[in-house]
């Protein structure tokens, strides 16, 4: 050989024994830098994006505020807690049946004595007109929400007497506005749930509730604050990230977060929003360390991480980012030795594990475990398959699940159960009549009847559970049935308007109309802001001819919920009726930029303007009917109408 092709040789050994190197992962026991006896846990809710508040409701950096803190939680000064051990729900997540299933469900069966518990919520919180406190989740509705919402109460209890852990912590950025109606909501004006949020878990005694604000003030939230947060979370998440530590002993006890965030917030709100302290406990409580006391990283090497795409990795606790569709994502300037590393798949999987990192850029591959009991019960929950044979439910209670995926497992089918049972409780809030969707009432029977296996002790699912079947009564036109089974929930919940509005149907239909009133009336006293109540008396007007007195309870639905076409329409034919055309061209307008679609529109429009003789835009109107309505029974007629008028008066076109 040549000294040439030697030289060359020697520098291609070299080159491959410096090329990346494949690392196994290897199972580490959890971290605990904050040196706890047990565990800690962590349910992180945060909701920026409302499906029924009104635009100005909407929030923006309540979601953000909630990633953050869970991101926090993870890393090594919050505790590096394990990926398994925080629950996050933000926006869409974050429905009521997500929150109550990880709260009521995963927390409780989770948390042991010696263990830690955290319960964050960035969002709304607001009173209703009886003064009670509710967490509003993103499918919560202002009209009803003691049918929607996650009432303090609940919360209380699950807190208090439910979870078994030795220590809570609750931290609540909830006290944005005062009220969220459509019909109601007024920007500036605090909310007064500070003092509820305060009386929350009052009969524990290792309970320690942040609160943003004080009793009527305002929980504010601005860009401007680290790059968009509440202004609470952002000022706590500074103090637990180091300014806090007032001793210089790198760990941030309770006491000195609460000093830090008590007097940064009122600075960065000019005093017009002071934090709250409440709850009995000890205030060497450790929370975190000072980032400053974690071990500095020397970055000299890059890591290669390969696996399925879109997968979230962190290295030493820390977000890293997700992996590239090319199936890799690469961690920069890593120093050399032990590093601890998890991913989070898209399945909704999580593997946790060590490598140890050589002095040259190196490469990892992480999968997703094999499938087990809880993967596939996963699979059947995200595919839908809940109620159907060798579906999640018949899944559960056949396989056995490990001790740690146990509450994991419970959380999952409870979640799903009762996103099915909620949706007859929303559908009703929402619609404009009580409806015959027969099949997800059935649905929703079904579901809570398995849930309170579940949850045996939940007094709540058998009052939503009998409700549902009072509606599925309804339904079937079994309506005495209907009666009684709506009465022994009103029996049991008396302040669950749902069932009084049901209750008022049933009675209306085997004519009983005064009683039928009675019901009404009582469910708009206990939900004064709900359109569907008052919906209903309206429609008792209407069939009794009494058009002039069901117009104001007409008009209230619609401030209440402006975008019910149902509800819409419904005043649209009593104005045409009441022969008020001015009324019913604005309502039509409103109407037309809700849903131009919407066909029994332009035939009421059409009715109107014949009756006052404007041919011109009846035939107008019916022709716009035709067009959208082809399929409809009745079109010919409408059309025939439409021709005999043209032919008629001369008008319109053809």
């Amino acid at each position: 050989m040549s000294r040439r092709a030697a030289l060359l040789f020697l520098c291609s050994l070299l080159l491959a024994q410096q090329q990346q190197r494949d690392l196994r992962v290897e199972s580490e026991k959890p971290p605990n830098p904050l040196g706890d006896r047990g565990a800690r846990w962590a349910l992180v809710v945060g909701v920026s994006q409302y499906r029924y508040l009104p635009p100005g409701a909407q929030l923006k950096f309540a979601n953000r505020d909630a990633q953050e803190f869970a991101a926090f939680l993870r890393s090594a000064p919050g505790g590096a807690m394990p990926a398994a051990n925080v629950r996050l729900l933000t926006d869409e997540q974050a429905t009521l049946a997500q929150v109550r299933s990880a709260l009521d469900g995963w927390l409780v069966q989770s948390a042991q004595p010696n263990d830690i518990v955290y319960v964050f919520f960035a969002g709304h919180g607001v009173l209703d007109d009886h003064d009670d406190g509710y967490f509003v989740a993103h499918d919560s509705d202002p009209q009803n929400l003691h049918a929607t919402a996650l009432s303090f109460q609940e919360v209380d209890v699950a807190l208090s007497n439910r979870i078994k852990a030795g220590q809570v912590v609750l931290i609540a950025d909830a006290c944005h506005a005062g009220r969220l109606g459509w019909s109601s909501y007024a920007p500036g004006i605090p909310s007064r749930a500070a003092d509820s949020l305060a009386r929350i878990g009052r009969s524990d005694h290792s309970l320690l509730k942040l609160l943003a604000t004080r009793p009527s003030e305002q929980s504010f939230e601005d860009p401007s604050w680290n790059g968009g947060h509440g202004v609470f979370t952002g000022a706590l998440l500074d103090g637990l990230n180091g300014d806090a530590d007032g001793d210089g002993d790198g760990m941030i006890r309770a006491a000195e977060a609460i000093d830090y965030v008590s007097r940064r917030v009122a600075e960065l709100t000019d005093a017009r929003q002071h934090p709250r302290v409440a709850g009995t406990f000890d205030a060497r409580t450790p929370l975190a360390l000072s980032a400053r006391t974690v071990a500095a990283v020397v970055r000299l090497f890059s890591l290669d991480v390969a696996g399925p795409a879109r997968s979230s990795i962190y290295i030493d606790n820390v977000f890293q980012g997700r992996i590239r569709p090319a199936g890799t994502l690469q961690v920069q300037a890593l120093r050399p030795g032990p590093h601890a590393v998890s991913a989070d798949f898209p399945d909704g999987s999580t593997i946790e594990g060590s490598i140890m990192l050589p002095e040259a850029a190196a490469r990892v591959t992480v999968s997703p475990p094999r499938p087990g009991p809880l993967a596939q019960l996963k699979a059947r929950v995200q595919a839908g398959r809940v109620l159907d044979p060798d579906g999640a439910w018949e899944f559960y209670r056949s396989h056995a699940f490990a001790a740690n995926e146990g509450p994991a497992a419970l959380a999952l089918v409870g979640g799903a159960l009762e996103e099915m049972g909620q949706a007859c409780v929303g559908d009703y809030v929402q619609s404009p009549s009580s409806g015959l969707k027969r099949a997800m009432l059935q649905r929703a029977v079904d579901a809570f009847d398995k849930l309170r296996v579940l949850r045996p002790n939940d007094a709540g699912l058998e009052v939503r559970q009998q409700f549902c079947q009072g509606r599925s009564l309804i339904a079937e036109e079994r309506f005495a049935e209907a009666v009684v089974t709506l009465e022994k929930t009103i029996q049991k919940d008396p302040g669950f308007a749902c069932s009084y509005n049901a209750l008022g149907v049933a009675l209306s239909r085997i004519n009983r109309p005064a009683e039928a009133k009675r019901a009404f009336e009582n469910a708009a006293r206990l939900t004064p802001e709900w359109a569907l109540p008052p919906f209903q008396i309206a429609s008792q007007l209407l069939a009794a001819g009494e058009t002039a007195k069901a117009l104001p309870y007409l008009e209230k639905a619609v401030s209440f919920n402006p975008r019910s076409v149902g509800t819409r329409w419904t005043l649209l034919h009593a104005n045409r009726l009441a022969g008020r055309t001015n009324d019913l061209e604005r309502q039509a307008a409103e109407l037309i930029r809700l849903d131009p679609n919407y066909a029994p529109t332009y035939l009421e429009m059409g009715l109107a303007y014949e009756a006052a003789r404007n041919y011109t835009k009846a035939v107008e109107s019916y022709n716009a009917y035709v067009l959208l309505a082809q399929n409809y029974v009745g079109t010919a007629t409408v059309r025939e109408r439409a021709d005999k008028l043209r032919a008629q008066f001369g008008t319109g076109r053809k």
